[in-house]
């Protein structure tokens, strides 16, 4: 088997999908000069090649010097698998964790995407504003989730300036604290129609964003600073298991 070809099977194993693996080799090949010559070399439509250049990047897979935008050397890409692999034990445990959000695992999973960034979280946390619903529920550690953010509190009002043109929202939060508190105001109640309750459940660094009537659920786990991570889910069966969860709790802890 050619060198390249090999390449190209293991990359394909290692999780990268046939765009991301077919922008890397091609850059391997040759170095280019921007993404629209590697998109016309690659015959990969605008969005494919965008998808797949950015998380190339996030990767550390390419890089951009002197102009042009490179493949990382191989001794680079092994640095970085080895670290993955290193990781490899943390993140079973973040897939053991998120394993009761599933409730079944015949459960016909439409969506699943694991983010790990400070970037991408926010990103999944904003997504979730945009997609259309009724009433947006939100269960969980709401103050250690936006320690996550830095405490950018910019990204919790874009969040509920996204919201309220769509819908109103319940929130049970597990604890308490400043961040927390900004959004539990008189004030904020009328802006946002922001409706929350506290329950003294132990729940610490772990936190769900869902709704009454979308599919999709984001599920965020920081219970290790370093490495938190979200989980993004789209399954009726999993986000009717998680609405009559939040019913439940809302019965116990007085009605929102």
């Amino acid at each position: 088997m050619k060198t390249i070809e090999h390449l190209k099977q293991l990359l394909t194993e290692s999780g990268l999908n046939e765009a991301e693996v077919l922008l890397y080799t091609e850059l391997l090949k040759k170095p280019a000069t921007n993404i629209w010559e590697l998109l016309n070399r690659c015959k990969l439509s605008k969005t494919t090649a965008y998808r797949a250049f950015e998380r190339l990047e996030n990767l550390k897979m390419i890089s951009k010097k002197n102009g042009l935008i490179n493949a990382s050397s191989l001794k680079a890409l092994v640095s970085e698998l080895k670290t993955s692999q290193r990781n490899l034990g943390k993140l079973a445990d973040k897939i053991q964790k998120a394993a009761p959000y599933l409730k079944n695992p015949n459960d016909h999973i439409e969506n699943f995407e694991q983010f790990y960034t400070r970037e991408q979280i926010a990103a999944a946390y904003i997504f979730m504003s945009e997609i259309d619903y009724s009433m947006c529920l939100d269960f969980g550690d709401f103050e250690n989730f936006m320690g996550v953010l830095n405490n950018d509190i910019s990204i919790a009002h874009k969040f509920r300036d996204n919201r309220i043109k769509k819908a109103t929202s319940q929130a049970i939060c597990t604890n308490t604290g400043p961040m927390t508190a900004l959004f539990c105001t008189r004030e904020a109640r009328e802006k946002y129609k922001n409706y929350v309750s506290f329950a003294n459940l132990n729940f610490k660094n772990h936190s769900l964003v869902f709704s009454d009537t979308s599919d999709y659920i984001l599920f965020n786990n920081f219970e290790d600073p370093e490495n938190p991570h979200s989980t993004l889910v789209k399954s009726r069966s999993i986000a009717d298991f998680q609405r009559q969860q939040f019913l439940a709790h809302s019965q116990n802890f007085g009605k929102l």
